[in-house]
């Protein structure tokens, strides 16, 4: 597992190494629209009102997302269309500041408690040289949470640490930041797989990446990082087949 903030992973390494490739970022604009000429894309519309030109694109964004860019007949084509059939599920974070390490282990999985997984942020990311301890509760799944107020969730959290950490009933807690991601993954319920994309999509020069396309993977990070593969081996291929191979 990641031994440091997934940012410093996956944004900066993978900006520089696109830098370095001679691409670019752009950071701070959305995509407002896919612009279209004829059977393929022509343009990307962003918010500031440019558009962006390119030989093929890859959206790696969220399926609902995607759906509100294309133009409605083609998101009722049936290959985009499968997609609506896609659910979310939320996810809650909850980080703990204490004055005192609190847990000794990196983590720890729960049963008959709120708390499914705590994980000792402190110890995995290496920061031990604070006399105090840095914890994470994440729940999956977490719709009888979502929509309680934050205030709530944080007495509920603590209150159950005290229970399940004998160290923490004499601990203060010096800072608390609860995140709610109401879409945070795709819900694996029967009959997914059926309506999972695949990267190719009908338009010859638009591909499709994220854990939600058809990887055969659930909603991970691996099966984001697969999707990724698949979509750029794929654009390779369209636009260089022979090379590719």
């Amino acid at each position: 597992y990641a031994r440091v903030g997934l940012g410093s992973i996956a944004d900066a390494r993978g900006r520089r190494f696109i830098e370095d490739s001679g691409g670019s970022v752009i950071r701070r604009k959305t995509v407002r629209s896919l612009l279209f000429d004829g059977d393929v894309v022509g343009g990307a519309q962003l918010s500031d009102g440019t558009t962006l030109l390119a030989d093929a694109y890859v959206s790696a964004l969220p399926y609902g997302t995607l759906l509100d860019l294309l133009p409605p007949k083609l998101a009722s084509d049936p290959f985009f269309e499968q997609i609506s059939g896609i659910t979310s599920a939320p996810i809650v974070n909850v980080h703990l500041w204490y004055d005192r390490p609190v847990m000794k282990d990196a983590f720890i999985a729960f049963l008959e408690s709120p708390i499914q997984w705590v994980f000792n942020r402190s110890l995995i990311q290496g920061n031990l040289n604070s006399s105090g301890q840095y914890v994470c509760i994440s729940l999956s799944g977490a719709w009888d949470f979502i929509n309680r107020p934050k205030r709530d969730l944080e007495e509920m959290f603590e209150e159950e640490m005290r229970r399940v950490f004998p160290l923490a009933r004499d601990a203060i807690v010096q800072k608390r930041l609860i995140i709610k991601q109401l879409n945070a993954t795709f819900r694996c319920v029967p009959g997914i797989a059926s309506r999972r994309p695949s990267q190719v999509t009908p338009i010859e020069n638009l591909f499709l990446a994220g854990d939600w396309t058809r990887t055969d993977w659930p909603s991970t990070m691996e099966g984001a990082v697969r999707s990724g593969v698949y979509a750029a081996h794929a654009l390779s291929e369209r636009l260089s087949p022979a090379k590719s191979r």
